[in-house]
């Protein structure tokens, strides 16, 4: 994204969603948040470590700050994002498949790691257990 053409409009948008956001996610930015997001996305794609599988649904979170902050970006920030982002979606849901028996608005709530690496914890997720 060409940053130096952004207005001020355009970073008040993202500072105001951030703002708006911060008590439940923590101040973080736009960029911060894309890159969170393509980082598990790679994660998820090259195996999932077991390792981590409980702290699975805190990871989704930067995708959930996406979903709720997307709205008050401006027109330019979305149209200039949304490519990466519906990209970045779809790779996710090649990746994973459905959780046993949920179902939810957002789909990377209702969604796990296709392929696990790894040493699994004692017990899954009852849902990731098909």
């Amino acid at each position: 994204m060409d940053m130096e053409a952004l207005s001020s409009d355009d970073y008040e948008s993202v500072h105001r969603a951030s703002r708006r956001l911060a008590a439940r996610y923590g101040m973080v930015t736009l960029n911060a948040m894309m890159e969170a997001w393509e980082a598990l996305v790679q994660d998820i794609e090259e195996g999932f470590d077991a390792e981590v599988v409980w702290e699975y649904t805190q990871m989704l979170r930067c995708r959930a700050w996406l979903a709720e902050a997307w709205p008050e970006f401006t027109d330019r920030i979305r149209a200039e994002r949304q490519a990466e982002l519906d990209a970045l979606d779809a790779r996710f849901e090649l990746a994973t498949v459905p959780l046993h028996g949920q179902s939810g608005d957002a789909k990377w709530y209702s969604r796990r790691p296709l392929t696990i690496v790894g040493d699994p914890p004692l017990e899954l997720p009852r849902s990731w257990v098909l």
